[in-house]
């Protein structure tokens, strides 16, 4: 009877955390009303989105698709910065198109991730739509989601609300399976790497940086995910910046975050990444490069109107150099390398993308 007990507590441990953890991949605006059922609406500043993105390697194609929602309370789109949106880019063509309704014609669930703008869906398992814009551009898609793993990139920090924005690789790793239709071009595609995340928060952060793949040389069960910028922290703090890393390999997650108390640091050469992050035990070196012909600029609306110029390449070479503490210092556990990086730097700014690569900035 003893030992059912425990196995039963643990199970039921394991649930808990599971379901917890799955509640950052569902609707985070007003969640402590709907819970409580008080009938209240919070009316702060806000915004969230879901971000897909899949690349088809056979191909070099690339792809993104965001989910959005800015303000969701004022219905009556009494600021113009209140929206729902929906996006989607081609990188190897270079264009984007994006769509923007109203608060009212946007739905998202709280007990599971179910995502409605207009005729557009977007779940953990599946999404879908359909987008022309003026110049007479089409993209559509259709595909599966098979998760791997989900990474909870804040840590301890994540449900406490200190800083004005979140970021949750609801699924780092993940296969993908069904369609795209850009330009008239149908791409079929099985089990090709894919990758979804989370933002949201009060406010957009100064800078931000995302360093992502699930698509190594000779190791394909390897995932890396980087993210953080400089957000605001307790409510008037500008000055603190972090990012975190997260490395699966071999069956095991490696974490790195500085409040953790790990050392990280991080260098920006456009278009060249770099990190180095160090606990106890484990060191990672992260390498990341693409040049400017590969990047687009993402934007996005932040609540109180002001455009965040987010630059990214999905198709970028990377360089991991994974470490174990031994007797002798720093032992070299395994290179890796990939050719299918996410790479980005947003920033409030409007840059130019040449005076970008021409500049290098110690961002943390």
């Amino acid at each position: 009877m003893q030992k059912f007990l425990i196995v039963f507590f643990v199970l039921f441990s394991f649930a808990q955390s599971s379901s917890a953890q799955d509640k950052f991949n569902s609707q985070i605006w007003n969640r402590k009303n709907h819970e409580r059922g008080t009938g209240q609406v919070d009316k702060e500043p806000w915004y969230e989105w879901w971000y897909y993105k899949i690349i088809l390697p056979k191909s070099d194609d690339a792809f993104y698709f965001v989910y959005g929602i800015v303000n969701p309370w004022d219905i009556e789109r009494g600021s113009e910065a209140s929206r729902a949106t929906v996006e989607a880019g081609d990188f190897k063509n270079k264009f984007i198109i994006n769509k923007v309704y109203t608060p009212a014609e946007y739905y998202s669930a709280y007990n599971k991730t179910h995502v409605e703008i207009g005729s557009h869906l977007a779940t953990d398992k599946n999404i879908k739509g359909r987008m022309v814009n003026a110049r007479g551009q089409k993209i559509a898609w259709d595909f599966t989601i098979e998760k791997l793993w989900r990474w909870n990139a804040m840590g301890w920090m994540m449900p406490t609300g200190i800083t004005n924005i979140s970021w949750y690789p609801a699924q780092a790793d993940a296969r993908c399976t069904g369609w795209i239709s850009s330009n008239g071009r149908r791409k079929l595609f099985s089990k090709v790497p894919c990758y979804q995340d989370r933002n949201w928060g009060t406010s957009l952060p100064k800078w931000w940086t995302w360093i992502v793949s699930n698509k190594f040389e000779n190791s394909p069960q390897t995932a890396l995910a980087i993210g953080g910028g400089q957000p605001i922290t307790f409510g008037n703090i500008h000055r603190l910046a972090s990012v975190t890393v997260g490395f699966k390999y071999k069956g095991k997650v490696y974490d790195w975050r500085p409040n953790n108390l790990d050392q990280i640091k991080m260098n920006i050469s456009f278009g060249k990444w770099e990190v180095v992050a160090k606990s106890l035990l484990y060191k990672i070196e992260v390498s990341a490069y693409a040049p400017r012909e590969e990047f687009m600029d993402l934007e996005f609306m932040g609540p109180d109107g002001v455009v965040f110029h987010d630059y990214e390449a999905l198709r970028g070479d990377l360089t991991v150099k994974f470490y174990k503490m031994s007797p002798r210092g720093w032992q070299l556990v395994e290179e890796l390398n990939s050719q299918h990086a996410g790479i980005e730097y947003g920033s409030r700014d409007t840059y130019e993308m040449q005076s970008l690569f021409n500049s290098y900035r110690t961002l943390y």
